[in-house]
């Protein structure tokens, strides 16, 4: 793997793992909770309409004197109430002692709650300095008198903050519930009910207070939520009946220093709930079933994994910017889903690990980013500097910081590059071959001083208009009046005339970096000396093998006559027999390499390669026969398009019998050779394999050079002089294709002679 993806999987195992273990060992808990509160007061919910609070407020001391008023007032309090058509009402009220300066009156304020018969009131912890040692119950006749006792204790978490209560808690067994709940149980039995009290647990110690059934409150709002209505105004009947009527009350302190005030999620600017305010979000979200469901940690470290593998994906494969915004997005959708699960779902999950793993993302991978790629600039510049300059040059190195240094040393090689640059266009300038580059657009874009002295053009479109004139073979399809090489990787060459000179011209397409085409180039080389020397050789060779074959022949026929003494016709025939035979063999493989290295475009004509393959076959038929050998023909593919290509007929045909004569003398006896001809796109190809021992690898590429056979080890050294192969090549590049080889060891092998650019039948000619 390469080092980038390696330095991306550390980062992003090291930011998954720290994302994972923050959220389930809570190491972020301070600012999940900090999210929740901002998240929780951001949105506010219904409250029932049905329930308010009657405050013992700062008024009301003012009026009704100072606390503890007489146990009278709260039973005309309950009285007002009652008579008002009041639900329900819980009286958050300490009565665990008799009063001492009216004893009558707790008899008063009993046959009050009596007479209301739905009156809810609060028990409290008994402590011991800070251990807890029992339940504070009201006064029996108080017990009695209630409809319902509940706890009133809330949770605070380790910041200090009151999020949730306890349903079922006590002494010994959880067996009170909490006052919202209690007050629920006479408002509504049956929704009450799904809040039942839980059985004894393993947790139970009657020397222990014991809790149970934990809920995170949903808290409708800040404080204040909630109507009030001043406890001496009820008193006085200044609240409206209809106000109070079918309502459920809740009657607390709220007055400065007396009110068991907390700090909730929604208290905000550091203003306190009152507990009796705490008690009417529990009693409104008991009764509509809407307490906030913590998710596990797991949940959390899955939406932590999952953020920060797509912030690091997005830093992988997009640019540092995009990676950025991805990493923010990541992080801003945690939370944004935490959000939506916590107002639509009621539920929470903590996302600040998942917003600590991509805040680490982004700067861990550009620093493993950015000091791979230092590392890398440096070992490149080192390499530079190592190779030496193309023009050399000095190197200011006099900075002392070591980023001033890189700077100087890119410097240095940007401009090296630019020296470079000219020095080359310079170069290909005053080569003394002809160069033209064509872009895709069909716009001329480089060329040098030959190829407009042998093109007689000295602009870029009179070297293009000079191109598209030349006498370009006609069998080659064309694309905006130069050859079209689509299909065909490499170099394709062609000798042309024109006027008293022959060119000859070498097309390539040019691949950019990507693999798309970046335009062609055309080379041009005068080989009018070349051409000349050329067909005089050609003259001279076919001289020399005419008059060579004619003597051989005779001695040939002499040795067959021969009648001398048997004992030296013994000795000298068979090696006069053999020299004679050699050479005629020579003169023939010269011969048709000569022909076949003399063979003109021009004098093509059209030939079907069917027959063509067929009558090559017919004619090793009997070597074949000899060794036991059969010879398979396929030339299915013609019956779906006819194999009409110009060339050649005769050298052709013995570029595919050179090929099945060596299938045949390298073959295994018994073997089958078969000749196949294929369509392959453009190209009409004719295969040629062989069951035998395969080549060597290391012998392949000497197959197709002059005199060149291979010989096996433990067989006998093959006829031939080793020009079959090279006139196999010779024909095939002739006619603007090319053979190729492959071979198994021990199993045989496969030539390939491919004849590019066919013609179809549709196709028009081009003319001469």
């Amino acid at each position: 793997m390469r080092r980038p993806t390696l330095e991306w999987l550390a980062v992003t195992t090291l930011c998954i793992v720290l994302a994972v273990f923050a959220a389930l060992e809570g190491w972020l808990w301070r600012i999940d909770q900090t999210i929740y509160d901002s998240f929780l007061s951001s949105f506010r919910r219904a409250t029932s309409a049905n329930v308010a609070i009657v405050a013992i407020d700062d008024a009301s001391l003012a009026e009704l004197g100072s606390w503890p008023w007489s146990r009278r007032v709260h039973a005309a309090l309950l009285d007002r109430l009652h008579d008002a058509g009041a639900r329900a009402v819980a009286l958050d009220l300490i009565l665990d002692t008799p009063s001492r300066d009216d004893p009558a009156a707790d008899t008063v304020l009993a046959q009050s709650m009596r007479a209301f018969g739905r009156v809810a009131l609060p028990l409290t912890q008994a402590t011991t300095g800070v251990l807890l040692t029992g339940e504070i119950l009201p006064l029996p006749e108080f017990v009695a008198a209630a409809a319902a006792l509940g706890h009133g204790q809330v949770e605070f978490d380790p910041d200090g903050i009151a999020r949730s209560v306890y349903l079922w808690e006590g002494f010994g067994s959880a067996r009170h519930p909490q006052l919202a709940l209690a007050l629920l149980r006479i408002v509504d039995p049956e929704v009450a009910a799904r809040y039942a009290q839980p059985g004894p647990g393993d947790d139970d110690d009657r020397l222990q207070w014991v809790r149970a059934m934990w809920l995170r409150v949903p808290f409708a709002g800040p404080p204040g939520t909630y109507p009030y209505y001043s406890y001496a105004a009820v008193l006085r009947g200044e609240v409206p009946a209809d106000a109070l009527r079918d309502k459920v009350l809740l009657v607390g302190a709220t007055a400065s220093g007396m009110a068991e005030a907390v700090p909730t999620p929604m208290s905000g600017l550091s203003r306190p709930m009152p507990g009796v305010e705490v008690d009417a979000n529990v009693y409104d979200a008991l009764r509509r079933g809407d307490a906030v469901r913590p998710l596990s940690a797991g949940t959390s470290a899955g939406v932590a994994a999952l953020a920060v593998l797509v912030a690091m994906l997005a830093l992988f494969y997009g640019d540092p910017r995009t990676g950025l915004l991805v990493s923010v997005l990541a992080g801003l959708a945690a939370l944004a889903l935490a959000a939506v699960a916590l107002q639509a779902g009621s539920m929470w999950f903590g996302p600040a690990p998942a917003v600590l793993g991509c805040m680490l993302a982004y700067p861990l991978w550009s620093w493993r980013r950015l000091e791979w790629a230092q590392r890398y600039l440096d070992a490149e510049l080192a390499a530079l500097e190592r190779e030496g300059d193309a023009l050399p040059s000095e190197v200011d190195r006099g900075a002392a910081d070591r980023l001033e240094r890189r700077i100087r040393i890119v410097r240095h090689v940007a401009r090296q590059q630019r020296d470079v640059r000219r020095f080359i266009a310079d170069t290909l300038e005053h080569l003394p071959i002809g160069v033209v580059v064509i872009d895709p657009g069909n716009r001329v874009v480089l060329h040098n001083e030959r190829a407009r002295h042998l093109l007689q053009a000295f602009r870029g479109e009179d070297l293009l208009a000079a191109l598209r004139s030349l006498p370009w073979p006609v069998y080659l399809p064309m694309r905006d009046g130069l050859p079209d090489l689509a299909g065909f990787a490499g170099i394709r060459q062609f000798e042309l005339p024109v006027g008293r000179r022959h060119l000859l011209l070498s097309v390539a397409e040019l691949v950019a970096g990507t693999g798309s085409l970046s335009g062609r180039v055309i080379g041009l080389a005068d080989v009018t000396v070349m051409h000349e020397a050329q067909r005089t050789r050609e003259d001279t060779m076919h001289f020399l093998s005419h008059d060579l074959r004619a003597p051989l022949a005779s001695i040939l026929t002499l040795i067959d006559g021969y009648k001398g003494d048997p004992a030296a016709q013994a000795e000298q025939i068979p090696r006069i027999a053999r020299y004679a035979r050699s050479a005629l063999d020579l003169a023939d493989g010269l011969f048709r390499l000569v022909r076949a290295e003399g063979s003109d475009p021009k004098d093509f004509v059209e030939l079907d390669l069917a027959g063509l393959v067929d009558s090559a076959a017919d004619e090793v038929w009997p070597q074949a026969h000899a060794r036991g050998i059969r010879v398979a023909v396929d030339t299915r593919a013609a019956e779906t398009e006819e194999p009409i290509v110009r060339g050649d007929f005769s050298l052709l045909r013995r570029a595919v019998i050179n090929l099945l004569t060596n299938a045949i003398k390298y073959g295994s006896p018994d073997s089958t050779v078969s000749a196949e001809l294929a369509a392959e796109g453009a190209d009409w190809v004719i295969r040629v394999r062989g069951q035998g021992a395969g080549i060597p690898p290391d012998a392949l590429p000497r197959l197709f050079k002059r005199f060149s056979r291979i010989v096996e080890e433990g067989r006998d050294r093959p006829s031939g002089v080793g020009l079959g192969l090279l006139i196999v090549k010779t024909v095939a590049e002739r006619h603007g294709g090319n053979v190729s080889v492959e071979s198994t060891p021990g199993v045989g092998s496969m030539f390939e002679i491919r004849l590019p650019l066919r013609m179809r039948p549709d196709a028009p000619s081009r003319p001469d």
